[in-house]
């Protein structure tokens, strides 16, 4: 029964390592490839100030965003441990999800806008290849995600 116990403890442990060790490889992952744009773009010292202000100003809106989403999210599992919902009360929050989450894709298609006008010519082709790159990754992350996602 020891050995049981014994084993369970450490393939828990090993799996908590694991995915502790994935999640820093994610962020690192990103960390590079912002690195490797900056690098490849060549800002100027005031290019570089203001693409820190614009990100700035938008982490800030991005918190607000992600929780008005939560608060959808959250008002959404109200109405189904409420129960007895009708199809319109329940449609009406999935709308307000899919807008919340759409708030969120302008807020951040808007910030990229902002920083590519900061950039000249030569920039803005470096911008494009690299985006294009991302883009594909990014996409390969949502679709890994959707499938983790559970259906509510």
């Amino acid at each position: 029964m020891r050995t049981k116990i014994f084993a369970l403890i450490v393939i828990l442990y090993v799996l908590l390592v694991s995915q502790t060790l994935f999640a820093q490889e994610v962020t690192q992952e990103r960390h590079r490839d912002q690195l490797k744009i900056h690098q490849k773009l060549n800002l100027t010292d005031e290019q570089q100030e203001k693409v820190e202000v614009l990100k700035l100003a938008h982490q800030k809106q991005m918190i607000d965003l992600k929780a008005n989403l939560e608060k959808k999210e959250v008002e959404m599992a109200e109405l189904k441990n409420k129960g007895n919902y009708t199809r319109e009360e329940f449609l009406s929050k999935t709308n307000e999800i899919i807008s919340a989450r759409n708030e969120i894709a302008l807020s951040l298609a808007n910030h990229q806008m902002d920083v590519y006008q900061l950039l000249d010519d030569n920039q803005k082709k470096e911008w494009n290849k690299f985006s294009s790159e991302f883009g594909e990754k990014r996409q390969r992350r949502i679709m890994k995600m959707m499938k983790d996602v559970e259906v509510e």
